[in-house]
């Protein structure tokens, strides 16, 4: 009975240790692979500090895919009046990222892999230790509203 479970308990250990990885089969999206995105309203947005409301605050990401003004609406807060957005023309990727110590927003691209929009941001984590909610928008062509889209938050740091 103790060589069957000391078989077991090396199999197990056997399995974990050279197991299946875990970035198998993952597109990445990068070099010859991406193609560049074209996002509008940059400055509007970086001049207007807005942020995400009516998500669930105890969420560490929400990514949202906005495509009507009346979620626009529902789901943006600004400090001042927001951009004005075409829906007819434009949808918008967003998300809130809440960290366990100060981060701040580094950049954003958009780009199309086998049929399929990624939008990745990276954030640099800052020394201090407040919780931080880190905002990130790209306002997308119409044209690519239908492709699924792939989040990619990260921090480059």
């Amino acid at each position: 009975m103790k060589t069957i479970l000391n078989l077991v308990v090396s199999l197990l250990l056997l399995a974990n240790i050279g197991g299946c990885d875990d970035d198998a089969g993952i597109q990445t999206c990068e070099g010859d692979n991406a193609q560049q995105v074209q996002t509008y309203y940059n400055d509007e947005f970086r001049d207007i500090p807005c942020s995400l409301q009516n998500i669930n605050t105890n969420d560490k990401v929400v990514n949202l895919v906005i495509k009507t003004q009346a979620d626009y609406e529902k789901y943006f807060i600004c400090s001042f009046q927001p951009p004005v957005v075409d829906f007819d023309k434009y949808f918008i990727l967003a998300g809130r990222y809440r960290h366990h110590q100060c981060a701040v927003f580094d950049s954003q691209q958009t780009l199309i892999c086998e049929n399929k929009l990624y939008y990745k941001v990276r954030m640099l984590e800052q020394i201090c230790a407040a919780f931080t909610n880190v905002h990130y928008f790209a306002v997308i062509d119409r044209q690519y509203e239908n492709l699924p889209v792939v989040f990619e938050v990260k921090f480059s740091n």
